[in-house]
């Protein structure tokens, strides 16, 4: 229940940011849907008094009083709706925000709850879950139960009889209806995972089309889908049907008051206890009241399913940091470009991918991390520039422990370049200047021409993803992109990976002449790699008693890497 609670406080202080639009939206709303219940009661005075009095003009009174109701009540709902709308679609975009926002502080290992698929569903379909509770939910059932009671208190104070026999159906169906909500949560859960599952799926699958083909596999791939998505289709039609045959059952029930307030109600007219007018009426007002129930449930269901998003969407805020930003952090210098690691431990999951590593790489110093696929080099190198904190050990700079400074400063003197460079669409200056939007563009051509993009104009454009640049030239975009920013540090996680040997020799041969005496860590499976650097270090995955991969580090000398 605490849980439960938790994760509707969450999902729900997203409208309520926006508390004032939110008041006014939902008055607005109460006081449109109060609007219908006097006009059953302006149909009580015309039946008594102008009808069975005589009194036309009486009549004509009252019917344009009830279209003046009618208006009045479809002007406030629109209004109220308009300003929930406004204020749902900006809930959905700051849940998006700060979703995305958590995303980019999460390790590779971390995201395995809001990877892929899952990302992208907790981003589109989680997310806007949001602008239906704004526009329903909680805050829509509170304005219902208000509703409902005033039908229910109108309709006792003209026949409490006949209220009172024609509501004691509704009692039972409501009781019925939250005990089936409660039961088809479960099932709700699962259908929103498998669809998680369908739309990971799908991504994988197009992400790697090509390898698809290049096996002849498509009727596999395609067929794996199809049976995912018969198992959410089939999951998706067990739940409706299994609440489409409770809700018959509920409606039939559910529609006695209606004949219990004609039957009852028919007979204190004829008994001369009710008139005309109040029988109308009372069994206008029933109507309405059960048709108030059926929204009440609504509603509720509503809110369970709420709950259910809320709490998906918290196992991603959940998740902790990969970094931590103290407090108080102090100013960064100019570094030396000293860098030092000692008895690193990281875990990733239940596997621990660093196990007291420790380097130690002089001021202007290049280095070669070596060591095969698992054995723990990019998580060094996220650990060395402070994309993410160890479990255990300290890295610093200069001396200083890294933590004493914040995030954001340290992007500024120490750079990790990724395997794969990130091709956004746009023109070959704009992905270069991405790094530093205030570049200019002279300093956009230097930094292309020194990292050996010259060939390429600075106006080409590419889409996004774009596949008509070789794996040579991303990674130059890369280098060009880390000249902008002209870090005392910089840290290349497998630069030359899938590159032939003329393509792999060029690229280093220009990250050796754009170093500049910086310090330089080159995490790599390449042994000629070795033969550009002044030391290799090398990463060995040995097994302990669990059989868990640890990384260990042993030093060699420049060009000893493939003895």
């Amino acid at each position: 229940m605490k849980e439960s609670l938790r994760a509707l406080r969450f999902i729900y202080s997203y409208p309520l940011r926006y508390r004032s639009a939110m008041t006014i939206a939902t008055t607005i709303m109460f006081l449109g849907l109060l609007g219908n219940i006097a006009i059953p009661l302006l149909m009580r005075v015309a039946i008594n008094v102008g009808v069975l009095g005589g009194d036309p003009q009486l009549l004509l009174v009252i019917a344009v009083l009830v279209l003046a109701a009618g208006v009045v009540t479809t002007a406030l709902l629109h209004l109220g709706k308009r300003i929930r709308f406004t204020v749902a679609s900006k809930a959905v975009n700051d849940l998006r925000h700060d979703l995305f926002g958590k995303l980019t502080h999460l390790g590779p290992g971390e995201t395995a709850e809001a990877s892929g698929g899952r990302a992208l569903t907790r981003l589109v379909s989680d997310a806007v879950a949001v602008r239906g509770l704004t526009n329903g939910g909680l805050l829509e059932l509170l304005i219902q139960i208000l509703v409902t009671l005033t039908m229910l208190v109108a309709a006792l104070v003209i026949d409490w009889r006949t209220t009172l026999f024609a509501v004691i159906p509704m009692v039972p169906v409501l009781a019925v209806n939250l005990t089936v909500q409660l039961q088809l949560q479960k099932s709700f859960v699962e259908l929103k995972g498998q669809f998680t599952k369908m739309l990971a799926g799908v991504g994988e699958s197009l992400a790697n089309i090509n390898v698809v083909k290049s096996f002849g596999r498509e009727n596999a791939a395609s067929g794996r889908l199809h049976k995912i998505n018969e198992e959410h289709s089939a999951r998706d039609g067990q739940m409706k049907r299994t609440y489409s045959r409770w809700e018959a059952i509920l409606n039939v029930v559910g529609g006695l008051p209606t004949p219990i307030a004609l039957w009852i109600g028919g007979t204190a007219v004829v008994n001369g206890r009710l008139t005309v007018g109040d029988l109308v009426a009372v069994v206008a007002l029933i109507m309405m009241f059960q048709m108030s129930m059926h929204m009440l449930a609504m509603h509720i269901n509503g809110a369970f399913r709420s709950k259910v998003t809320a709490q998906r969407l918290l196992n991603v805020i959940d998740t902790a940091d990969v970094v931590t930003e103290a407090a108080h952090t102090r100013s960064m210098p100019a570094l030396t470009g000293a860098l030092r690691a000692e008895g690193l431990i990281v875990d990733i999951g239940s596997k621990r991918v660093l196990d007291g590593v420790g380097i130690e790489v002089a001021a202007g110093e290049s280095v070669a991390v070596f060591g095969p696929t698992g054995s723990g080099k990019s998580t060094l190198l996220h650990a060395l520039a402070r994309l993410r904190d160890p479990d255990g050990g300290v890295v610093t700079y200069d001396g200083i422990d890294v933590r004493e400074f914040a995030p954001a400063e340290i992007r500024q003197h120490v750079v990790c370049l990724p395997q794969r460079q990130w091709i956004f669409e746009g023109t070959l200056a704009e992905n270069i200047a991405f790094a530093r939007p205030s570049a200019t563009d002279a300093d956009i051509a230097r930094a292309a021409e020194a990292a050996g993009l010259s060939h390429i104009p600075l106006t080409r454009r590419f889409g996004a993803s774009t596949m008509d640049l070789s794996a040579g030239e991303r990674q130059r975009i890369g280098l060009a992109r880390v000249l902008l920013v002209d870090p005392d540090i910089l840290l290349l996680d497998n630069p030359t990976a899938n590159l032939d040997a003329e393509t792999e020799a060029a690229l280093l041969d220009t990250i050796v002449r754009v170093r500049r005496g910086r310090t330089l860590v080159i995490a790599t499976q390449q042994l000629a790699v070795g033969r550009h650097v002044d030391r290799v270090i090398t990463l060995g995955a040995v097994p302990d008693a669990d059989d868990r991969s640890l990384a260990h580090a042993g030093t060699t000398e420049k060009g000893q890497a493939g003895e």
